[in-house]
């Protein structure tokens, strides 16, 4: 399934209302019941027109001590690993097992050198750490791609497991910022970000608060 939408915002409230209606419940390996659709393609033409609005609205709800913008992007640029947290997306993009920057070592140069290159990846999954039967923190987010198209700077990034209420709106904040800096370092124009979940799922347990956000403009 693909939803196709030029605002961000309108992007999370037509996901939010597929999954309410369309999604198949079920009951997750923590005993959490919920709705999902499967390979969901969320695809937002112009992320920059209201990037912040969904992260805005989350903090409005005031039923959580959702992070701040600032926060958010702290934490997703920080290339040291914490000890608080099993993995740091920062700290993968940036020093992945504390040996590569993946994306000014890498992703900025390929892009520059050969502006039509499809192996611009970022990959933050670690099979050495994260595919262990006993290890329940392993990254959502799986990878995210960089493709040069008309002058534009294009991301995908995949997702393995979305949380679309709670999650989404930090990831997409999280991963437009990245698309920012590359762009910038390119001299690139921003353009369409994409994203892909496996399982794209809202719990039931927010239902009222996910009600509010797609009665609310």
């Amino acid at each position: 399934m693909e939803i196709i939408r030029d605002s961000t915002y309108e992007a999370w409230r037509a996901s939010l209302r597929i999954i309410t209606e369309q999604g198949k419940e079920t009951i997750d390996a923590d005993n959490r019941v919920l709705k999902e659709i499967i390979n969901l393609v969320i695809r937002i033409n112009n992320p920059a027109q209201d990037i912040t609005k969904p992260v805005e609205v989350m903090k409005d709800l005031k039923k959580w001590e959702y992070p701040e913008l600032d926060e958010l992007e702290d934490v997703f640029f920080k290339k040291e690993t914490s000890f608080v947290y099993h993995y740091t997306y920062g700290a993968r993009i940036f020093n992945y097992a504390d040996t590569k920057n993946q994306v000014d070592d890498f992703i900025i140069p390929v892009l520059k050198r050969q502006p039509r290159s499809r192996k611009a990846l970022i990959v933050l999954y670690n099979p050495v750490i994260d595919s262990k039967i006993g290890v329940k923190e392993t990254p959502s987010l799986i990878s995210i791609l960089f493709k040069i198209t008309d002058g534009k700077l294009l991301v995908t990034t995949m997702i393995r497991s979305n949380d679309m209420f709670i999650g989404w709106p930090a990831n997409i904040y999280q991963v437009y910022l990245l698309q920012r800096y590359v762009a910038q370092s390119l001299g690139l124009e921003l353009g369409s970000l994409t994203t892909i979940a496996h399982s794209a799922h809202v719990f039931s347990e927010y239902n009222s608060e996910v009600e509010y956000v797609l009665k609310r403009k």
